[in-house]
């Protein structure tokens, strides 16, 4: 499903180059959770934005389900993300004068997709617990709520995979577990690969796989036991 092969991403700053990734291979089959691990610099958002098609690695390959990304256009590549991929963020990245029914149905909009826009988005919020909530705005949503739209808005076009990075940094402990439940029923019942970018050790539980990076290395990868 994801597979980087030898690869490499730099940044020039000045005189300086930064080299983020650091030669990274690595196979993520299709159904699988993944938790990618690693201090503050150590190439795992680099990562990330490289397996969500956000940005080119400088050398090596990505292929997502098949295709190589490195070669496609920026048009394919805006299709890809919009067909194959849902993002979840740390800051939730809601538009702030709309409500959580108009944040979901946004991907629709970049598709062109207007039939059965309205029902589609309620379903997805009702999947995520906010069934009664559709009409509410960013601000008369707690933090929980207004990651459960995102969630939502990042499964309304279906996709196979959903990239995470650091969901759960805003949210409280209890807060956190209920956000990885949604995730992990995902997993489990929708069959939606997860990649899950976190530095707690805790939340790394929830997934079956901890890929460690440091340095822009890959250090550690192993498959675990799910938390119960």
């Amino acid at each position: 499903m994801i597979e980087a092969r030898d690869l490499v991403k730099e940044y020039v700053i000045g005189d300086t180059t930064l080299r983020a990734l650091d030669g990274v291979n690595v196979r993520i089959g299709r159904g699988e959770f993944a938790a990618v691990m690693g201090p503050s610099g150590s190439g795992k958002s680099t990562f990330m934005n490289i397996a969500g098609c956000l940005d080119r690695p400088t050398s090596g390959s990505y292929v997502l389900d098949g295709k190589p990304v490195e070669t496609l256009s920026r048009d394919a590549l805006a299709d890809i993300r919009n067909r194959m991929l849902g993002f979840v963020f740390q800051g939730f990245n809601l538009l702030p004068r709309t409500t959580a029914l108009e944040n979901v149905e946004l991907p629709m909009y970049y598709n062109g997709q207007d039939e059965d826009m309205e029902e589609r988005a309620y379903a997805a919020l009702k999947s995520v617990g906010l069934a009664g909530r559709e009409r509410h705005f960013s601000s008369q949503l707690s933090g929980g709520q207004q990651q459960r739209v995102a969630i939502a808005r990042a499964l309304i076009n279906n996709p196979s995979v959903i990239l995470a990075d650091e969901p759960t940094g805003n949210l409280d402990s209890k807060t956190s577990v209920e956000i990885m439940d949604i995730f992990t029923k995902l997993n489990a019942e929708k069959g939606i690969t997860i990649v899950l970018v976190t530095h707690e050790p805790d939340i790394a539980e929830f997934a079956n796989r901890r890929i460690h990076f440091k340095d822009g290395k890959i250090v550690s990868d192993e498959m675990t036991k799910t938390r119960s």
